[in-house]
């Protein structure tokens, strides 16, 4: 009988051969963890670049807002809010918008501790997305009657509501409000909720009146309310909420977007009022 020789792989084949498998599995392998790497970083950049564009909407539709009345802006005003003038938030007729430049100016007390060193903040103050008709007023009960009813979530109990017609303007206080029955009212003393107002007269108002809640915000850089260890760009704002079953008004504050390290604004000046800017400047460079 003939014998037959075994055909197949020696030793040194297979380790050359696994050798060479290793080398191409490493290279996909590879491949693979920086297909993965790219893909979370293109990630992260698009949910970055989506929440930016997300609360640069919600600023730069504020600041289109600013100063805005139901009314063309009228001559004269009353503030009937105490401390009204001298608040940074309820000073509506004098500032539609306030700047702070960070490092140069004194920020509000309700931030001043929390901004980040060296970073801006802008303020806008501005009445509400809502409006109605006014029926009238009546200084002696200190009630505005609207024409219509208006919905539960408008004019909280302690919140700011503006009044105007095309010769006045007046802001005050809501110490009380029936919504069914269109009513609101402006006293003094009957709520604890500050800052409450200081006088009671407000003027005359008939049915060429508008009324609407005022919205006032503020936005700025802080640490981030759950990872203290990165900013975030966070606003504040004046609304009515219940608390305890209570119904109170504050400044309440939002984080908008988490790993903000800076905010630095610049403002357009139009000097020579032909409604485009002329050139820009820091808050802390422009006049009052």
């Amino acid at each position: 009988m003939s014998a037959y020789k075994q055909k197949g792989f020696s030793v040194v084949e297979l380790m050359v051969a696994l050798l060479l498998g290793l080398f191409l599995v490493s290279g996909v392998t590879g491949m693979y963890i920086s297909s993965k790497q790219t893909y979370r970083m293109t990630d992260n950049l698009s949910r970055l670049q989506e929440s930016l564009r997300f609360s640069l909407e919600f600023i730069s539709r504020d600041i289109r807002m600013a100063g805005y009345l139901p009314c063309r802006f009228p001559p004269t005003f009353t503030n009937a809010i105490t401390n009204g003038n001298s608040t940074w938030f309820l000073d509506f007729f004098n500032y539609g918008i306030r700047g702070y430049e960070g490092g140069v100016s004194t920020f509000p007390s309700e931030i001043n501790s929390d901004v980040v060193p060296n970073t801006d903040a802008i303020a806008v103050l501005k009445g509400g997305l809502y409006s109605t008709s006014v029926d009238f007023n009546n200084d002696v009960t200190n009630t505005v009657t609207l024409q219509n009813p208006f919905p539960t979530t408008e004019f909280g109990l302690g919140e700011i509501a503006i009044i105007c017609d095309p010769r006045q303007a007046s802001m005050f206080q809501i110490s009380g409000r029936n919504s069914a029955a269109g009513t609101l009212n402006y006293t003094s003393s009957p709520t604890t909720i500050a800052p409450d107002n200081a006088i009671t007269n407000i003027g005359s108002y008939g049915d060429d009146a508008q009324i609407t809640p005022y919205k006032p915000v503020i936005y700025f850089i802080a640490p981030s309310t759950q990872n203290p260890a990165i900013n975030s760009l966070k606003k504040r704002f004046f609304q009515a909420r219940l608390i305890a079953g209570v119904e109170t008004a504050e400044m309440w504050e939002e984080e908008l977007l988490e790993g903000v390290e800076s905010m630095q604004i610049l403002y357009g000046l139009d000097v020579d009022n032909d409604q485009i800017a002329d050139r820009f400047e820091a808050a802390n460079d422009i006049a009052a």
